[in-house]
């Protein structure tokens, strides 16, 4: 390790001699004692806690973990998903579901994967750890060391020679993968190197296995983020602090007059055969103007109304009304029960089935069942039969094989009274100012050479006819917040009197014009099913917003406010091998200790009469030399005198190689006249010549 320098015995090399008697620049340094004066023996140790430091800290990081994850598991779990909570919930559901947000605390809406945290830091932990671990294998490498050395000739084969101790100090002592490498490459060297001892193969077996584990659990931390994921839930959470007003009923202010007239006639008017506010419908709706601009709001979807109407898909296009834009939630999501009202439309095209003229216009339709179609009008507003181009868009109820509506001057509330479902006949005529052949102009559909296809007259302008069967309906439903989606809960038919009242607005021509624009590009595109769809959508969405203004809010019911969630989900596999991996590191950490602290150990005892008598344990010096090289170098470079041997048994890592603070405390490194080395400024250059070339 070191060399001689030039001009000097062949003894090893030395720091620069003090004179003996020259004072100490070290305050801590005594005076050196005769040689005579000190006396080193060993005696047998008792058992003691060798390694317990290292092995406290292994194991308080890793079972902290260990607990810590497992805690996080069992608290947090989340049951609606995962199935139960539990690991055998997990294990079936094959990952563990975690309410992340559980311990969130502050107004912040993220959410942290706290496994995920806790695994990286424990896979950081454990890889530094791995250093600590090969401290307490030094105890157990040492001890086999000192056996073999007690036992002389009789087990000289299973010391270490020079080199292999080098490489055991550098495992020891950093367990990096450049000293695994260099040990395994030395290893399998076997014809250019000694017999490997039993010790150097525990020493590089313990630590290429301590490196690997490190590695297992750095990997498995891979593996738990790559599988892991977040999902976003919503909790439910009964709301009882106020009374939401989510829900429809009839406002019965809206007809006073009628009322006190049929109570002053000694009638109770909620059991009249026709509904209050049908009496004297010509004044009803049509000269009411918070009625009617509730009503047009809510058909033109305006983003202040008060109401709005849906169809649900899978209630066969049922209309029913739902609390409008205006409805300030303050951003926050219900889930609630509420009642409500509800149209159905099932209309049938009736072109293709009424009678036709050359020139494929219809004429009657009296084949389909509605003779009164179509309907003409004059410019004046009296009924006439005239030509075709008179055929304006209407919305008729059928009473009694009439038809009723506004402009037929039905007064008369009885005439009027509807059934439940009511018959309603449609017409509607669409002007165009589109330049070209009507086939050309209006799609595929009016192209086929079938009428049968068709749900318009194509001839003189674009004309559809059907015939509806409406039904009217009081409703119970559901909103799912956390989907936005609602759902029917309920379903009853409402009386004809208050049908009557829903088809009021409508026979009035209220949804008239909404009707003939939104149907506008379908009827003229489309083939006659997909053109009847959308019929059934829209007019039974128009007829319940037209009466729209005939409601206020009401308490809904089963209030919930929707929360938010994050979850997130953990597959079982990385998680257990996880806890498993960081079981087995703090069980391998135990053994070691333990088998070192079985261990036959001895005391080293220095008798000095200047010093007094200091005890070392030969096991725990042992380890040091076997972890660092500072023993070493402390034994090759030290000072004259017998006193620098006290720096083989120093408690303190800086003790155990000379450190003053003159000259002769300095090394230098280069080539000497005998190689390359180090050695003391205290013995001048030795440095060798430079050749010349």
């Amino acid at each position: 390790m070191a060399s001689t320098p030039p001009n000097k015995d062949s003894s090893t090399l030395n720091y620069m001699d003090r004179p003996q008697n020259s004072p100490s620049t070290d305050t801590d340094e005594k005076a050196p004692a005769q040689s005579s004066e000190r006396r080193w023996f060993s005696r047998p140790r008792e058992h003691r806690l060798v390694g317990f430091v290292p092995t406290a800290i292994v194991l308080t990081i890793t079972l902290v973990f260990v607990t810590t994850i497992v805690a996080f598991l069992l608290g947090t779990q989340y049951a609606p998903v995962q199935g139960g909570r539990g690991f055998k919930a997990a294990i079936d559901h094959k990952s563990f579901v975690l309410n992340e947000d559980k311990w969130r605390t502050g107004s912040s809406s993220g959410g942290h994967l706290r496994v995920l945290t806790l695994s990286a830091l424990a896979s950081h932990l454990i890889s530094d750890t791995s250093s600590i671990l090969m401290t307490l294998v030094a105890y157990r490498v040492g001890a086999q060391w000192l056996r073999v050395s007690r036992e002389g000739e009789s087990q000289i084969a299973e010391s270490p020679t020079a080199f292999q101790y080098g490489l055991i100090v550098r495992l020891m002592g950093s367990s990096s993968i450049s000293a695994i490498g260099e040990g395994c490459v030395y290893a399998a060297r076997s014809r250019a190197r000694h017999r490997l001892p039993r010790l150097f193969k525990q020493a590089l077996g313990m630590s290429l296995g301590i490196w690997i584990f490190a590695r297992l659990v750095g990997l498995t931390d891979l593996w738990l983020h790559t599988t892991s994921k977040s999902i976003l839930t919503q909790d439910l959470i009964l709301d009882a602090s106020q009374t939401h007003m989510f829900a429809a009923k009839f406002n019965e202010t809206i007809c006073p007059a009628q009322r006190a007239a049929l109570q002053a006639e000694g009638t109770d008017p909620d059991s009249h055969d026709v509904y209050p506010c049908a009496f004297e419908f010509d004044m009803f709706v049509q000269e009411d103007d918070s009625m009617s601009s509730t009503g047009f709001s809510v058909m033109a979807n305006e983003s202040y109304s008060a109401w709005n109407v849906i169809t649900l898909a899978d209630a066969a296009d049922l209309a029913i009304l739902v609390p409008g834009p205006a409805v300030d939630t303050s951003n926050i999501s219900y889930t609630y029960i509420a009642s409500t009202f509800a149209i159905r439309a099932d209309c049938n095209s009736l072109n293709s089935l009424c009678t036709k003229d050359a020139t494929n216009a219809t004429t009657n339709c009296t084949a389909a069942g509605y003779p009164q179609l179509p309907h003409f009008t004059t410019n004046s507003s009296d009924t006439v039969v005239s030509s075709s181009n008179q055929v304006d868009d209407f919305i008729f109820g059928v009473v009694n094989g009439q038809l009723a509506g506004i402009d037929l001057g039905l007064d008369d509330p009885d005439s009027l009274m509807v059934d439940n479902p009511a018959t309603m006949a449609i017409q509607l005529r669409w002007n165009s100012r589109v330049e070209g052949d009507t086939k050309n102009v209006y799609g595929s559909a009016a192209k086929s050479n079938n009428p049968t296809d068709l749900a318009i007259d194509t001839y003189p302008q674009p004309t559809l006819y059907a015939g509806c069967q409406v039904s009217f309906f009081n409703a119970s439903v559901r909103l799912d917040g956390a989907r936005n989606a609602w759902s029917l809960l309920n379903l009853t038919s409402a009386s004809s009197a208050f049908s009557t009242n829903l088809a009021l607005p409508t026979l009035q021509q209220y949804a008239t014009e909404h009707l003939a624009s939104n149907l506008f590009a379908t009827a003229k595109s489309r083939p006659k099913d997909e053109v009847m769809a959308a019929l059934n959508q829209h007019l039974a969405r128009l007829m319940l917003g037209a009466t729209a203004g005939y409601f206020e809010p009401a308490p809904a019911t089963d209030v919930y406010l929707v929360v938010p969630t994050l979850l997130g989900q953990y597959g079982v596999a990385p998680v257990l091998t996880l806890i498993s991996l960081l079981c087995l590191y703090a069980l391998l950490a135990l053994l070691v200790f333990l088998s070192s602290w079985w261990t036959t150990d001895e005391t080293v005892v220095l008798s000095d009469e200047s010093f007094g008598a200091q005890e070392k344990s030969m096991l725990a010096l042992a380890q040091a030399w076997l972890t660092s090289p500072a023993p070493l170098i402390g034994a090759a470079l030290r000072r004259a005198g017998d006193q620098d041997g006290m720096q083989s048994v120093s408690g303190r890592f800086s003790g155990r190689a000379y450190e003053g603070n003159q000259n002769d405390a300095r090394v230098a490194i280069g080539l000497t006249n005998e190689g390359f080395g180090i050695w003391s400024h205290g013995t001048g250059p030795k440095i060798a010549g430079v050749a010349e070339v």
